[in-house]
């Protein structure tokens, strides 16, 4: 827990993390980044409806260790400005679904520094980070709902399946998107999960290539075009005006010359 933020050593236990500088040898420095013994004491930290995780850190407002130190992952012969690495740092945010295998669904109590572990103020997460948990569980259900789904064209042909994002998937990584504050992000995903117009935009159409450019208007239901390019419309994208019986969408062709 550094900054008040939850990281990670994938390679092992943050009290065996390896300095990454090189030294005048060229090689990596085998000093451990703690001076001398356990610095941070370990502590029971809540993530929302997740779950606890234990990790190293100070359960008060201040820092008990040189954080920018520790996240250079350098020891304290090579906390200087001109030094240069040999390794990158192993240190990263943890993250609640990557790992998860390091999350708890109940409390175990235990703190190796002496102190009682403090459940209540300092470990809660805010509201932020709870929505974020809730969300992510969201994210997930919507995604393992996800099939192959046959292409338009030769479908029997697995090449050209795909996977389709669905409606609710969308939704669920807007809301992902809102909760961290992505708030244009999660406007074009809620737009994107709605039926659009879709229609070819293109000054030429070719059967040989598909469009560049779409309407991206949003309609009542999928397949059907927006008040702007129904086949009434069609002479102002310079379309041919017929466009068959009861149907919906603008003729692709341009109109022949002279009628």
């Amino acid at each position: 827990m550094l900054r008040g933020r939850l990281w990670i050593n994938p390679s092992g236990d943050a009290s065996d993390l390896q300095c990454v500088a090189r030294t005048r040898k060229g090689r990596r420095c085998l000093n451990p980044i703690e001076e001398s013994g356990q610095v941070l004491g370990l502590h029971e930290f809540q993530l929302g409806s997740a779950g606890y995780v234990q990790a190293y850190g100070s359960l008060g407002g201040g820092d008990t260790v040189d954080v920018d130190r520790w996240l250079a992952q350098h020891c304290t012969l090579h906390d200087t400005p001109d030094v240069t690495d040999y390794e990158t740092t192993e240190l990263r945010r943890f993250d609640i679904v990557r790992d998860a295998a390091h999350i708890r669904g109940q409390r175990c109590d235990v703190a190796y520094d002496g102190e009682a572990v403090n459940c209540t103020k300092e470990s809660t997460p805010t509201d932020s980070e709870d929505k974020i948990a809730e969300s992510t569980g969201g994210v997930l259900e919507a995604a393992a709902r996800l099939r192959p789904s046959a292409g338009y064209v030769n479908g029997l042909d697995y090449g050209d399946w795909f996977i389709e994002a669905k409606p609710d998937l969308l939704l669920a990584v807007a809301q992902l998107a809102r909760d961290l504050s992505r708030h244009e992000l999660a406007g074009r995903l809620e737009r994107l999960s709605k039926p659009m117009c879709m229609e070819p935009l293109d000054a030429v159409l070719s059967y040989d290539a598909p469009p560049q450019t779409w309407c991206g208007r949003t309609v009542k239901a999928e397949g059907l075009p927006c008040e702007l390019h129904t086949p009434e419309r069609a002479a102002d994208l310079g379309r041919c005006t017929w466009a068959g019986p009861g149907d919906a969408r603008i003729c692709r062709s341009a109109p022949p010359r002279g009628t």
